[in-house]
């Protein structure tokens, strides 16, 4: 990567995904590019705390049935650590159950999305809109 290359990348704000199948990696990865996005991939929650820290996204984007731990580990594991507590949480997933969101938010998801209920549009409009909330403070 040359120096503007490596410039604008680092200006763009940070999306950590974590998510475990391929297909909608490959779909929100592209998109999240497309949309300005930098974004830093991981497909296990503890992979992903490790990435959170290294990485400090500006939000990350969680599918809450990742194969190794109950679903809303990774929010209460990164909330332990001080580098990674204040970065906002997206739930994308197709758990639509009101006690799954219920429990979603509970946790501390700053929104909790279910995918076949938004465009992907709608998606990048509530990251950019957190992302920008998050910075104001």
């Amino acid at each position: 990567m040359d120096k503007k290359s490596l410039a604008d990348y680092e200006k763009k704000p940070k999306i950590l995904l974590l998510e475990d199948y391929t297909d909608l990696i490959a779909f929100y990865s592209g998109k999240l590019s497309e949309a300005g996005f930098s974004v830093v991939v991981e497909t296990d929650e503890e992979y992903g705390i490790d990435a959170a820290k290294r990485e400090k996204p500006d939000l990350i984007i969680l599918d809450i049935s990742l194969p190794h731990h109950h679903d809303l580990w990774f929010i209460e594991e990164k909330k332990k650590h001080p580098e990674t507590a204040a970065i906002p949480v997206v739930i994308l997933t197709d758990l639509s159950a009101a006690e799954d969101v219920k429990a979603g938010l509970a946790a501390g998801a700053a929104e909790y999305l279910i995918r076949d209920n938004f465009t992907f549009a709608e998606i990048i409009a509530k990251i950019k809109e957190i992302i920008n909330k998050q910075k104001s403070r």
